[in-house]
């Protein structure tokens, strides 16, 4: 046997014994009899703590089909060996059955993910798909009561997030906008309105992609199929700690996968305490994965956010990050929307033509590319003969160069900075990435938000 094999054993071994939070002398005395059966070394236990546990039950998956079986009469044997199985103990025995056992009917596998962002709530089962599903969804909504009922017997909540947003959507928004600015007094209210919107019209989808997968690092749920998260656990990685999942795949019926999972652990573990979360009018749930959905879209990193322009506030943001782009002064601010604007039909070319019939196009080309750049940085509350000539590279280039500067402070809240930032390609069109639908404008109310394409001012500016 290898060595990342035994350390595997015991990485699966101590997760079980720490479980449910108690150390039983029975259990280090097993302990001892499988160190001994699989001559497991000091070695070996300190190569565990590198492992987290979904790399763990990968290495022992590969390993031969008599061990893999010994093993999980083993993995049986230690959480019995109190004579009890928690909770705990038994939400990881059903995922080393399902992931371990080759005769399953469902395909089941284990995420593990660094919590010290966010941790997860042990109760809860939220139903994941990257891709939204017509035939599972309605199954969901058909179902939905039925699924509810299993799972709270079981002493578990379901999260459907279409569910939850309906609730958040039976909110009053302005009441909405109170209690976020009670739990979240630091939080601009600009970003507090776009996250009450984000939360109103949650898509399972876009959830698993822009927020757990992008944010939280759970880079396995960009192509996940209608599947069941359960959390399982929680390990400690050197100094780290793990949030451990298991994930079931559904693969007729959403109500025949839960029940199948819930019999399994009905097999290892005795509820007897129902899970209830009560949804009523008027009432804002503040606990679980309610809390979670919040606390993530809360989180300012990874964030893909729209962009304002303000001239009247003279500021550039990005309300979804809750950030600006800050020192710069409204020559760069108002160079930045220029180019936002421009970047919808292919951006600025900056490069003189050789021809002189091409030269006379080019030089009626910059004279509008100038003019729009006076208007814009009149906006900005600039003098207009004031205006910096963006034809000179000596002036344009050092005003790009520290937008960029400023913007790259950004890149620990910003997911991928880099598109925010101004390019030159190959054919010396400078640009922005972001796509004109993100691109936005505020007027004299600072609720007063409209697509730059939907500006009649901003309209008017590009049509020069």
């Amino acid at each position: 046997m290898k060595q990342e094999e035994r350390a595997s054993i015991i990485r699966v071994v101590s997760d079980l014994i720490k479980a449910d939070g108690i150390i039983d002398t029975r259990e280090i005395d097993f302990l001892d009899d499988l160190r001994e059966k699989y001559g497991i070394t000091k070695d070996d236990e300190i190569f565990a703590e590198s492992l987290n546990l979904a790399k763990a039950l990968n290495i022992i998956a590969m390993t031969e089909e008599n061990v893999n079986h010994s093993l999980m009469n083993d993995f049986n044997r230690v959480a019995m060996s109190d004579d009890f199985c928690a909770k705990e103990e038994a939400l990881l025995l059903i995922a080393l059955r399902l992931v371990l056992t080759l005769n399953t009917p469902y395909e089941a596998s284990v995420l593990s993910v660094d919590s010290s962002v966010i941790s997860f709530e042990n109760s809860q089962i939220l139903y994941l798909e990257s891709e939204f599903d017509d035939k599972t969804n309605e199954q969901m909504e058909r179902f939905y009561r039925e699924i509810c009922s299993e799972v709270r017997l079981s002493g578990f909540e379901l999260m459907y997030l279409p569910k939850v947003s309906e609730h958040y959507g039976s909110i009053a928004e302005a009441d909405f906008l109170r209690i976020a600015e009670f739990l979240y007094p630091k939080v601009s209210e600009e970003r507090l309105f776009s996250i009450i919107k984000q939360m109103q019209n949650l898509s399972t989808s876009s959830f698993c992609n822009e927020q757990l997968a992008t944010k939280l690092s759970m880079k396995e749920l960009r192509t996940i199929n209608p599947s069941f998260l359960i959390k399982i656990g929680e390990s400690a990685i050197g100094e780290n700690r793990n949030d451990n999942f298991l994930i079931v795949e559904i693969a007729d019926s959403p109500l025949d996968t839960i029940r199948y999972v819930m019999d399994l652990f009905a097999e290892c573990y005795h509820n007897l305490r129902l899970n209830y979360i009560q949804e009523s009018k008027g009432r804002f749930i503040f606990t679980g994965y309610y809390r979670l959905i919040f606390d993530i879209l809360m989180l300012r990193k990874g964030v893909r956010s729209t962009i304002v322009i303000d001239p009247l506030r003279e500021r550039i943001c990005f309300p979804d990050a809750d950030a600006k782009i800050d020192k710069i002064h409204r020559r760069e601010k108002a160079l930045y929307a220029l180019f936002l604007l421009e970047s919808a039909s292919g951006g600025i070319n900056f490069n003189k033509p050789e021809s002189p019939r091409q030269l006379e196009r080019y030089q009626k080309r910059m004279k509008a590319i100038m003019k729009k750049y006076r208007m814009i940085y009149r906006m900005f509350g600039g003098e207009e003969d004031k205006t910096p000539n963006i034809e000179i590279p000596e002036i344009r280039l050092p005003m790009i160069s520290l937008l960029k500067k400023q913007l790259s402070k950004l890149s620990k809240v910003l997911y991928h900075v880099d598109d925010y930032m101004i390019h030159r390609n190959i054919y010396g069109n400078y640009s922005v990435s972001i796509p004109p639908s993100m691109c936005y404008c505020c007027g004299i109310s600072q609720s007063d938000i409209k697509l730059l394409s939907e500006s009649e001012d901003w309209m008017k500016i590009s049509a020069l």
